[in-house]
């Protein structure tokens, strides 16, 4: 039985990709980039496809401006615009049926304590046992370094275990940290999946795979 989540947090947990792609518009505008020109379809997949870093990088090259001014100041944007996220549908439910179940979950997220802090006020954080926030400085996923530290620290059974997230990042590193991996992609703009052992469009599909594993 797979009753051990581990959870990304943006896209996953929580709708905070509307809030990213306002809060880098935020940032190409500062920087004098014209409304009409930002296209943010394409910042929200290469957000989803790849990660934040390679929009920055993208943007920076294709608009000639600063690189690391672009990523102060969509960190600033984003930190206020995020703020006001909420939880996907289901969430709560699926977070609750891994205790039912007799597991666990776990928050393993690139973003800061802010996502704590979110759970927090969703009345999610209850349901939680461990966090790696971007606070810990691990390397980042795909490298297994942050899982297998949860599961060392907290005696988790890796057959047992499943990372779940919303990129082919949090699948390769549920494989590389020999546990299973859920792709949550809700809508469908993840090609190549890197093979997940569930792939998923709503987090309410995860209750009756959970169920019967």
């Amino acid at each position: 039985m797979i009753n051990q989540l581990f959870w990304d947090f943006d896209g996953t947990l929580f709708n905070t990709y509307p809030k990213m792609v306002q809060a880098f518009k935020h940032a190409l505008i500062d920087l004098d980039i014209d409304e009409v020109e930002i296209d943010e379809h394409d910042i929200y997949l290469t957000m989803r496809q790849h990660d934040v870093g390679t929009a920055i990088r993208k943007s920076a090259a294709f608009y000639g401006i600063d690189e690391k001014t672009l990523r102060t100041l969509n960190k600033r944007y984003q930190t206020e615009l995020v703020s006001s996220a909420e939880p996907f549908p289901g969430a709560k439910a699926v977070l609750a049926l891994a205790e039912q179940l007799g597991g666990h979950n776990y928050l393993l997220t690139h973003r800061d304590n802010q996502a704590k802090a979110l759970l927090a006020q969703f009345d999610l954080a209850q349901h939680f046992t461990d966090y790696v926030t971007s606070n810990q400085k691990f390397p980042r996923k795909p490298n297994p370094e942050s899982i297998n530290y949860l599961i060392t620290k907290n005696n988790v059974d890796r057959k047992k275990a499943i990372m779940i997230g919303d990129r082919k990042l949090d699948v390769a590193a549920g494989h590389n940290a020999n546990i299973a991996s859920c792709l949550f992609d809700p809508d469908g703009i993840i090609g190549d999946s890197g093979n997940p052992d569930i792939r998923i469009t709503a987090l309410s599909d995860l209750i009756p795979w959970l169920s019967k594993s």
